[in-house]
């Protein structure tokens, strides 16, 4: 009796401030729960990650030794949000000769599935190059292998050999950005006529470059993520990139430059992969720099080996000539390829279309 009559004495308003501390009670418990299952889930989550980082640092991001060949090296990766965020990867590999091969790339997907198509890449293009297919050829053959087995996604390659013997750098690449070279003998890429990169259902592997590489040049191999980073006038973009690696001078990094980058930049949207690499030993003149274009009999109906050529530095009429001459040769092998001497004066032979090794090519350049 006593209860009912303290509960018939007690004001409507403070039994609805009892519901609503009950109520209240109640939705902090649930939140309490809510919370607890998210932070298991959110530490589930992080350890799968972290797995994860460990497959792609193994498969993708591998140590690469300070010295290779003739050539001091190093190598960064830093991702956008969080470790493990994008499809960056790179390799270093010796070759034959005291020569050594780079590989670099930037796969469009994420996650698991993303990684091991990557997986896949890399390891298929370092094989190419160990079987002594030069850039181009190795991209091209990769386009017609990879194409497919993208699952959707593309993938933007650059790949790259350095000779000793002849103090050059061949590269090619398949929609990604050419190397920065700074020091004694800079280099300004053409590119005219660029490959496209590999998954898109186009042929690729159909440009390749030759820039000598002399003792006291320091090149930079990266993915697209170092040139745009945000700063406050908009992208990095690649010629602030070259200024920053030319002031860290002979002795850059890879690490080096990533951090000067970043110390430049507001924010970076995308993963950053980078190498830089620079010689130790080997010749100091002699190489003339060369650029090649493989063309096939349709591809000389179009305006593309003209554009290449004019970026190339030919004058007009010696370009009417090169394109009579190719779609002559043409007709007979199916294709040809421009090959491009930037010696005391632009000089230009075409050649019919044929699967050479680097070593053919490098002695072709040096005789030069």
């Amino acid at each position: 009796r006593t209860v009912r009559d303290i509960v018939e004495v007690v004001p409507d308003s403070l039994k609805i401030a009892l519901a609503a501390l009950a109520a209240l009670s109640v939705l902090l418990g649930a939140g309490y729960l809510l919370s607890t299952m998210r932070a298991r889930q959110l530490a589930r989550q992080r350890r799968e990650l972290l797995q994860e980082v460990g497959l792609l640092q193994t498969a993708l991001l591998p140590p690469v030794p300070a010295r290779l060949g003739a050539l001091k090296t190093s190598v960064a990766y830093r991702p956008a949000d969080g470790p493990g965020a994008g499809g960056d990867f790179y390799d270093a590999l010796p070759l034959p000769g005291g020569r050594v091969g780079f590989i670099l790339g930037d796969v469009s997907g994420h996650g698991r599935g993303a990684l091991a198509r990557t997986a896949f890449m890399r390891y298929t293009l370092r094989a190419y190059l160990e079987a002594g297919l030069e850039p181009r050829v190795a991209l091209q053959v990769a386009g017609r292998v990879i194409d497919e087995n993208l699952g959707g996604d593309f993938a933007t390659v650059l790949l790259a050999v350095h000779d000793p013997e002849t103090g050059s750098l061949t590269y090619a690449t398949a929609g990604h950005p050419a190397p920065i070279v700074v020091g004694p003998q800079p280099h300004d890429p053409v590119t005219a006529s660029s490959s496209p990169p590999i998954g898109v259902g186009e042929r690729t592997g159909l440009r390749q470059t030759t820039v000598p590489l002399v003792p006291g040049s320091v090149a930079c191999l990266f993915t697209d993520g170092l040139i745009e980073a945000r700063t406050d006038d908009g992208m990095l973009g690649r010629e602030r990139l070259t200024e920053l690696l030319d002031e860290l001078g002979p002795e850059a990094t890879a690490g080096g430059l990533i951090e000067k980058a970043a110390e430049a930049a507001r924010v970076s949207g995308d993963d950053i992969a980078a190498v830089v690499v620079s010689p130790t030993a080997g010749v100091t003149t002699g190489l003339f720099r060369t650029e090649q274009l493989e063309l096939s009999t349709r591809e000389l109906q179009d305006d593309i080996a003209r554009r290449f050529l004019e970026s190339c530095g030919l004058p007009a009429d010696e370009v009417d000539r090169v394109e009579q001459e190719a779609r002559q040769l043409a007709d007979r092998f199916g294709g040809v390829v421009l090959h491009v001497v930037f010696g005391n004066r632009r000089r230009v032979e075409v050649l019919p279309r044929n699967v050479e090794s680097i070593e053919a090519a490098s002695r072709r350049s040096a005789a030069r």
